[in-house]
């Protein structure tokens, strides 16, 4: 009678099979968090690009110092609505210049933020909007004369820019007390991130 040779366990008839896994699991975990991570380190603003007073090019325009108002009037909302306990009003004024009115079309989807010493940033938002009082955004008016349908007080803010002369436009922010005072502005495009531009205070 011959002996019958032991059939190998499963595991050695598997052993290639779960080494590959054991080395294919963790590469793909590592890929995934990896592409998981790229996409929001690259969608996050961290590269300023500092404006100067005197003007700074970027994105088809000239950039000039913005201005900062803590707390300006009026105080309540357009229908009256008082501010959050806690926080103040911010109004950002923006200035800037392009030679041809046709290039304007690239600053279209700007985000206008301001961003406090710690990190943390505030952005406009539909609460802000109650407590707006002029155009926003960064190609300006639409109105090419004083006769608007809109508000005849707000009319004269919404003119259209003119190639080659500075023109502003305004944000406005609701953000805590404890840092209004210290709030930088800042732009962002979300074709142009990680960059952002940083506006001095």
């Amino acid at each position: 009678m011959t002996a019958r040779r032991a059939r190998p366990g499963w595991i050695r008839r598997n052993t290639i099979a779960l080494a590959s896994l054991v080395l294919t699991v963790p590469l793909l975990g590592w890929w995934s968090v990896r592409s998981d991570y790229d996409s929001w380190y690259d969608a996050e603003p961290r590269d300023a690009v500092e404006v100067a007073a005197g003007g700074t090019a970027y994105q088809d325009a000239t950039w000039f110092a913005a201005s900062v108002e803590t707390d300006p009037s009026p105080r309540a909302g357009r229908t009256g609505t008082p501010l959050p306990d806690g926080t103040t009003r911010v109004r950002v004024y923006f200035r800037l210049q392009v030679d041809d009115v046709a290039k304007l079309e690239k600053l279209g989807g700007c985000l206008m933020h301001l961003r406090a010493n710690d990190g943390r940033t505030w952005d406009e938002s539909i609460l802000d909007d109650e407590f707006q009082d002029r155009p926003s955004g960064c190609t300006g008016g639409d109105d090419e004369k004083l006769q608007s349908w809109r508000d005849p007080q707000l009319a004269p803010y919404y003119l259209k820019p003119v190639a080659g002369k500075p023109f502003e436009t305004v944000a406005v922010f609701v953000v805590p007390t404890s840092v209004a005072g210290e709030v930088k502005p800042t732009i962002t495009w979300a074709t142009r991130l990680p960059q952002y531009l940083a506006f001095p205070r």
